[in-house]
């Protein structure tokens, strides 16, 4: 069980203005920010992060009462939003993104809305499908590939893989990055105008302590065995030497945390062990890193927490979290896989968060 730690301010005054910062086209509005109702952030593993700003429609506009974002207002399809949260006078950016959808809201008693949804720029690799054949490229070289016709800087780090011929068919750029990067163990995030993909158990986005009570509010958690294996196989047929092979993973890289994995307490009442089909590979080092990827995978999901926060722009995609107050069974370190920042007039900044772990501490 790791060792507590004290929480770290989310701000360097007791009291403090959460209001988000937003930035139209890389200019900040007034106008725009005092009708904010609410806005809702959310991100993932496998990148692509989304924004629904919902604004109030009505006012003085020009003069007169009416609708305020009509045509030709400071926000249309297109547009580019850019999002900070946290303390005002040290805020956060936490999306930037481009208007993609406009959707109005109106009953009888309460004021209209008009909704802006936005993605970011990774929107433009999951609309086409396509079919392409990369032929003679290693990972690394199809990710930059992807990322320059996407006018993206690549930032791989050290991806692996060997060179061969891969296939895109009738998919996205985003689902091949995705299901090729699945291959690996890896993730892709987007930070600015850089793709980034790094090893899942590589990834470090930073270090939190939450505690119970305090600034972690709310929180479930679960140890499920059901999706846990004892080892994983893999085998094919080496051409070149005209043999078949197998190979089998106990894991590799499981991620932070401490204590017993689910494949030690699955071992203990029943040995369970997955073969991968129809993954196709070449050699036997290809099958011992595909089913080591597949075995942390699995072992990384055994423990799963889901918690609440006072608002905390710095808890991202692949943020440690370090969590006590909720039992030696389940104080643990945790690798944080989804988190959604939300704003609105009621509740204030709040953070919700997914995070996941190899082990349970105290079973």
């Amino acid at each position: 069980m790791p060792v507590s730690s004290p929480e770290t301010p989310v701000a360097q005054r007791a009291a403090y203005s959460a209001r988000p910062t937003l930035l139209i086209d890389g200019t900040r509005s007034d106008a725009v920010a005092d009708t904010l109702r609410s806005c809702v952030v959310r991100e993932a593993e496998g990148g692509l992060s989304s924004l629904a700003l919902t604004l109030s429609n009505w006012g003085v506009n020009q003069g007169s009462i009416g609708h305020l974002f009509d045509t030709g207002g400071d926000i249309e399809l297109g547009t580019r939003l850019k999002l900070y949260f946290g303390e005002t006078s040290a805020p956060r950016a936490v999306f930037d993104g481009e208007v993609h959808a406009i959707e109005a809201h109106a009953s009888t008693g309460t004021p209209p809305e008009m909704i802006f949804l936005a993605e970011d720029k990774l929107f433009a690799a999951r609309l086409a499908r396509r079919s392409a054949v990369y032929v003679d490229q290693s990972p690394a070289d199809v990710v930059r590939s992807i990322a320059g016709r996407l006018g993206l800087q690549p930032d791989i780090g050290e991806l692996g893989g060997a060179a061969g011929t891969w296939a895109q068919l009738n998919e996205s750029d985003l689902a091949f990055l995705r299901r090729l990067l699945s291959r690996l163990d890896c993730d892709l995030q987007l930070s600015g105008e850089q793709l980034q993909v790094r090893r899942t158990a590589d990834r470090d986005r930073g270090t939190l302590s939450l505690s119970m009570y305090s600034q972690l509010q709310q929180v479930r958690v679960i140890a499920d065995l059901a999706g846990q294996a004892t080892a994983v196989t893999a085998s094919g047929f080496d051409v070149a030497a005209g043999t078949a092979f197998t190979a089998e993973s106990t894991g590799a890289s499981p991620g932070p945390g401490s204590g017993s994995t689910g494949a030690e307490l699955q071992a203990r009442a029943q040995p369970r062990s997955e073969h991968l089909v129809p993954l196709a590979c070449g050699d036997e080092a290809e099958a011992r890193a595909l089913a080591d990827a597949a075995f942390d995978q699995r072992a990384r999901r055994f423990v799963r927490l889901h918690g609440s926060t006072e608002g905390n722009a710095a808890l991202r995609v692949g943020t440690t979290v370090r969590v006590d107050g909720i039992g030696r069974r389940f104080d643990n370190s945790y690798a944080v896989v989804e988190a959604t920042h939300r704003y609105d007039l009621i509740s204030g900044y709040q953070t919700d968060f997914v995070a996941q772990s190899a082990y349970l501490a105290a079973p």
